[in-house]
C-alpha cells in the first residue's frame, strides 16, 4: 500500500500525525476529533509503508472495547498480519508478561487474578489475623489505600517507611495489613489488578536483562488516553520507551477526570519536559457535535488553567441552542426530562441522562418506568459479580490454581454439603499452624481427623472431584466441558431450585446457562482454548461499554462512565453548586478544575442536542440543599442558551445574566444560601403541574400515588403474579400484617425481593 492509500480520508493534521513515524510524539486529540482513526492509520503506516514488523509494535489502551475496536480496524486495513501485534490493555499486556516470567518473582504461570470480591475476602482474613476492628478498618478503606500505593509504585516495605512517622497511628496498622495482604496473595498464587502492572515494573527493575529483551522487541510504543495514566503506568511506559524513544502518546488533558483512581494529569502536561525533542500535533476538528454544543463546551473548559490549550472547531451545522431548565426540585427535574423524552420522535436509544452521583438516578428510573420507557443503568451489578456466576468461576479457579485458597474457601460449602463454619475454622487454623495451603490441608483429611462425620466425607468427595477435573484440564478438555462436569458433579442446578423461590432459581439458572454460552463463544475464537486463558480473559473484562441490549433503551449513567461514548441527545442534570461542582472541590483548585473537565466531557458526548438542568431545592443523602445553579452554567454565553419551561417551550428570559455579573457571582464558592441568587430574582421558574406562582415552591405538594387494582389483601394472595409501576413484574411470596398495615413480600424478576406496604404500593394483579 502506498502512503496515499494509508492516509486516505484523513484531514491535514491527522495526516501529519500519522506520518510522524520516529521519536516521541504527543497527539493532543480533542473530543470527537477521530483519535482512534489516527492511531489505526499510524499502525498501518508503520507496518505497510515503513516496513516495521507487527511484533515490534505495542499499542496500550485502557479498555477491552477500545483494544478490540483498534485491533479489528487495523486488521481491516492491512490484513491478518496484524495478528502478531500487541494491541491490548495495560493489564492484559502485563498479565501476558507475568505469565511468561512471573516465576522469577515467586508466581507460577497459573496465578489467579483476584476480583474486588476476592480481594475483600482476603482482606477480611488479614483483618482477622491482625485483630483489626471492621468499624475502624473497613475492607473498602484498606483496599483503597493499598490500590493507591500500588498505583504510585509503592510496595509494602516502602509504604511502612512512608507512614512510620505519620501522626495518625492508624496508618501504621494499615502498613501491617498491606504487608500481610501481599503475603496472602503470594501464598494463594494470586495477583490483584494493581499487582499486574506493579509486579511487571518490579520484574523489570529486578531483572534488567529481561527489560532489555522487551525493549529490543518493542521498537514502537503507542499509548491511548495518556491523560489517564497513573504513576506506575507512567514508569512502565518510560522503561519500555528507552533508549529508542519511539513513543507516541494520544490524549486530551481536557478529559483527565480520574485523579481519584490515581491518574496524573501532569503526565500529559509534562510530556515535552520528559521528551524535549517531542513533536506535538493538535487534533482540533470535531466530527461529533454541533457548533453550538462545541462552542459552549469550549467556553466552559477555557476557564481552566492546567491545560495545554486547543480550540475545537467543526464544519457541522450550528444546531439547536442548548436547553436550560431551572427546576423547583428533583421531582420537577425528573418530570421535565421524562416528558421531553416521551414526547420526542427519537428512539429511546438515542437518549442519555448523565448525573454526577449514582444516588440521582432514582427519580429518572421511576419516571421512565411510569411512562413504560425502556432504560438501562450503566454501572449496575455486573454479570460476573452475580453470586452464582462467582461460585462457578471459583470452582474453575480452584481447578486451575491449587494454591488459590480464597476461591477454595468460597466453594467448600457451595452447594451446601453440610460443612459448617466450625469445620472450616478448624481447617484454617490447621493450615496456618502448619504452614500449609488450604488445599494441602484438604488432602490430609483421609489420614488426619481434622473434621469429623458428614463434613469429612463431603470434603473428601469434593477433593476427589477437584483432582479429576484437574486431570481433565491437563488432558486438554475445553473449559466449557470442565464447567459442565462441575455443574453435574456438584448438583448445582438442583441446589438452586431447592434454595431459591422459582423466579430467583430460574434467573440464576439462566445466568449459569449464559456463562456456559459465553465460554463456548470464547472457545470458538481460540486456536487452543485452555482453562487458564479463559480465566484470565474473564478477570480482565472491564464493564467499559454499554450492553448491545441497551441500544434500544434510554441510557442512565454517571458522567465518569460516559467518557468515550456519544449520543444524539444528552441530558446533563444536577448542575448545582455543592453537587456539581461538589463542595469538596472548593478546597483545592486542582479538584475544581477536574470537576470542570468532567462537565466538559459530559457536554461533548452530545451529537445533536444538549439539555442542562439545575434544581433550586434538592433532597439528597437525607439532606435538603438550597443551592444556586452551577458556575459551569454561568460560563456558557447567553446566546448559546435557551430557557425552557416544563413542556419544553421557550420560557421567559432571565434578567441579570450578563457575563460580568455572572463571573462576579461565582468568584467565591457559596452553597446553602437562603437568599435567592441575583440572576433568578423576578424570574419565572417553571415548575411542574400543580405548583403555582413565581419563584420556587419550597413546600411542593406530593403527587398522589396512582393505584391500579384492589387494595384488599385478599386480592393479592401468596403465589399471585403482580406488576409494580417501578419494579416491574413479580410474584407475591408472602403476606404480612393486617388491616391498613398489610405488607406484601414480593420477589421481582429484575429487582430482587422487596417488602411493600399494600396501602401505597402501585400494584396491578396479573392473574
Amino acid at each position: 500500500m502506498n502512503v496515499d492509500d494509508l492516509t486516505s480520508g484523513l484531514n491535514p493534521v491527522q495526516r501529519e500525525a500519522v506520518l510522524a513515524s520516529s521519536g516521541p510524539l504527543l497527539i493532543l486529540a480533542g473530543a470527537g476529533s477521530g483519535k482512534t482513526r489516527v492511531i489505526v492509520h499510524k499502525i498501518a503506516y508503520l507496518i505497510a509503508a515503513q516496513g516495521v514488523a507487527p511484533q515490534q509494535i505495542i499499542a496500550l489502551t485502557f479498555t477491552n472495547k477500545a483494544a478490540q475496536e483498534m485491533r479489528e480496524r487495523v486488521r481491516e486495513m492491512i490484513g491478518p498480519v496484524a495478528q502478531s501485534m500487541w494491541i491490548s490493555t495495560f493489564h492484559s499486556s502485563c498479565a501476558r508478561i507475568l505469565r511468561s516470567h512471573g516465576e522469577l518473582l515467586g508466581f507460577s504461570s497459573k496465578f489467579s487474578i483476584y476480583s474486588d470480591k476476592e480481594q475483600t475476602a482476603l482482606l477480611k482474613e488479614v483483618s482477622r489475623k491482625l485483630k483489626l476492628l471492621p468499624t475502624m478498618f473497613p475492607t473498602k478503606y484498606l483496599s483503597s489505600v493499598i490500590e493507591d500505593a500500588k498505583n504510585r509504585g509503592v510496595g509494602p516495605d516502602e509504604y511502612a517507611v512512608e507512614v512510620h512517622h505519620a501522626p495518625n497511628p492508624k496508618l501504621r496498622l494499615v502498613a501491617n495489613a498491606y504487608k500481610l495482604y501481599q503475603q496472602g496473595l503470594q501464598e494463594n498464587n494470586a495477583l490483584d489488578f494493581g499487582d499486574l502492572i506493579f509486579q511487571t515494573v518490579a520484574l523489570f527493575n529486578k531483572f534488567p536483562d529481561l527489560l532489555e529483551s522487551y525493549r529490543d522487541r518493542f521498537n514502537y510504543i503507542l499509548v491511548d488516553e495518556y491523560q489517564d495514566t497513573n504513576e506506575i503506568q507512567y514508569r512502565l511506559i518510560g522503561m519500555l520507551a528507552e533508549p529508542k524513544r519511539n513513543l507516541c502518546v494520544v490524549g486530551d488533558d481536557d478529559q483527565s477526570i480520574y485523579s481519584w483512581r490515581g491518574a496524573q494529569i501532569k503526565n500529559i502536561l509534562d510530556f515535552e519536559s520528559d521528551y524535549p525533542e517531542a513533536k506535538v500535533v493538535r487534533l482540533e476538528e470535531n466530527y461529533r457535535s454541533t457548533a453550538t454544543i462545541l462552542n459552549a463546551a469550549n467556553r466552559v473548559i477555557a476557564a481552566n488553567k492546567q491545560r495545554k490549550g486547543k480550540d475545537l472547531w467543526t464544519n457541522n451545522h450550528a444546531g439547536e441552542l442548548i436547553s436550560l431548565y431551572l427546576a423547583a426540585n428533583e421531582a420537577d427535574e425528573g418530570s421535565y426530562v421524562v416528558k421531553r423524552i416521551s414526547t420526542s420522535v427519537r428512539e429511546p436509544g438515542d437518549f442519555a441522562i448523565f448525573y454526577r452521583t449514582n444516588a440521582q438516578s432514582r427519580i429518572f428510573e421511576e419516571g421512565l418506568s411510569r411512562k413504560a420507557i425502556p432504560y438501562t443503568i450503566v454501572g449496575g451489578t455486573k454479570f460476573y459479580d452475580r453470586a452464582e456466576v462467582r461460585d462457578l468461576l471459583a470452582y474453575l479457579k480452584v481447578v486451575n490454581n491449587e494454591r488459590d485458597g480464597i476461591s477454595l474457601l468460597r466453594i467448600l460449602n457451595v452447594p451446601a454439603r453440610g460443612v459448617g463454619k466450625t469445620s472450616i475454622e478448624h481447617l484454617q487454623v490447621y493450615a496456618d499452624a502448619n504452614g500449609l495451603t488450604l488445599w494441602q490441608t484438604l488432602e490430609r483429611l483421609p489420614t488426619e481427623p481434622l473434621v469429623r462425620g458428614g463434613a469429612r466425607t463431603a470434603l473428601c468427595g469434593l477433593a476427589d472431584m477437584i483432582r479429576q477435573w484437574r486431570r481433565n484440564d491437563q488432558e486438554g478438555h475445553n473449559p466449557s466441558v470442565i464447567c459442565a462436569d462441575i455443574l453435574a458433579g456438584v448438583g448445582f442446578a438442583d441446589w438452586l431450585l431447592k434454595n431459591n423461590d422459582p423466579i430467583q432459581a430460574q434467573t440464576r439458572q439462566e445466568n449459569i446457562a449464559e456463562l456456559l454460552n459465553a465460554i463456548e463463544l470464547w472457545e470458538d475464537e481460540q486456536e487452543a482454548p485452555t482453562l487458564a486463558a479463559y480465566l484470565e480473559n474473564v478477570a480482565l473484562i472491564n464493564d467499559d461499554h454499554v450492553d448491545n441490549a441497551a441500544q434500544s433503551r434510554v441510557t442512565l449513567m454517571t458522567i465518569h462512565r460516559a467518557k468515550g461514548l456519544e449520543f444524539d441527545e444528552v441530558f446533563l442534570v444536577g448542575l448545582e453548586e455543592g453537587l456539581f461542582p461538589g463542595k469538596r472541590s472548593y478546597e483545592k483548585p486542582d479538584l475544581l478544575e477536574e470537576e470542570r473537565r468532567l462537565c466538559y466531557v459530559g457536554m461533548t458526548r452530545a451529537r445533536q442536542k444538549l439539555h442542562m438542568s439545575a434544581c433550586r431545592i434538592r433532597r439528597l443523602y437525607g439532606q435538603t440543599m438550597d443551592n444556586r445553579p452551577s458556575r459551569f452554567l454561568m460560563e456558557i454565553p447567553l446566546e448559546l442558551l435557551k430557557r425552557e419551561d416544563s413542556n419544553g417551550r421557550e420560557a421567559q428570559s432571565v434578567p441579570g445574566l450578563e457575563n460580568g455579573a455572572r463571573k462576579r457571582a461565582y468568584s467565591v464558592p457559596q452553597t446553602g444560601s437562603k437568599r435567592q441568587p441575583r440572576y433568578l430574582q423576578n424570574a419565572t421558574v417553571a415548575v411542574s403541574a400543580g405548583k403555582r406562582g413565581a419563584g420556587v415552591n419550597r413546600n411542593p405538594v406530593k403527587s398522589p400515588v396512582q393505584l391500579s387494582g384492589d387494595k384488599d389483601a385478599a386480592s393479592f394472595p401468596q403465589g399471585c403474579r403482580v406488576e409494580h409501576s417501578v419494579f416491574g413484574p413479580g410474584v407475591v411470596a408472602g403476606v404480612k400484617g393486617s388491616g391498613e398495615n398489610v405488607k406484601l413480600d414480593i420477589v421481582f424478576r429484575d429487582r430482587g425481593r422487596k417488602l411493600l406496604a399494600l396501602k401505597i404500593a402501585s400494584l396491578k394483579r396479573l392473574n
